[in-house]
């Protein structure tokens, strides 16, 4: 079985734990009643999900990655995806604010479970053209 990850920040962004296993299962109904997100928008979660590991201290090629994600963002987390890239781009120039801001984790959470319900981040691999 492929290891679940959570899209995520730096650690020292967020200091996020790995929510991929539960927010995986924790899918609302109303997730089901959502149009399946874009291609553009599934590869660059999964891009994203699988650099992960390697992102730490490469916060530029991170604000890269969200910034794909929020340029295809599906309608219902496009703010979400957009406020994701502003608090990374605001933590790459040296505001602390955004670290452990409450609505800056619930932004990232949303994009997250978004990719995970809508994509099927965990059950597809790219190279096999599921998503």
């Amino acid at each position: 079985m492929q290891e679940m990850r959570a899209l995520r920040p730096a650690a020292a962004l967020f200091l996020l734990p790995c929510l991929g296993l539960a927010l995986a299962g924790c899918s609302s109904d109303s997730s089901t009643s959502l149009p399946t997100p874009s291609r553009a928008f599934c590869h660059a979660a999964y891009t994203y999900d699988d650099q992960a590991p390697e992102l730490a201290g490469h916060i530029n090629r991170q604000i890269e990655l969200v910034q794909a994600m929020a340029d295809h963002a599906p309608r219902d987390v496009k703010a979400d995806a957009e406020t994701f890239l502003h608090a990374m781009e605001r933590r790459r120039d040296g505001d602390p604010s955004v670290v452990d801001n409450p609505k800056i984790q619930q932004a990232v959470e949303n994009v997250n479970r978004r990719a995970a319900n809508g994509c099927s981040l965990y059950k597809q691999d790219p190279a096999s053209q599921g998503i």
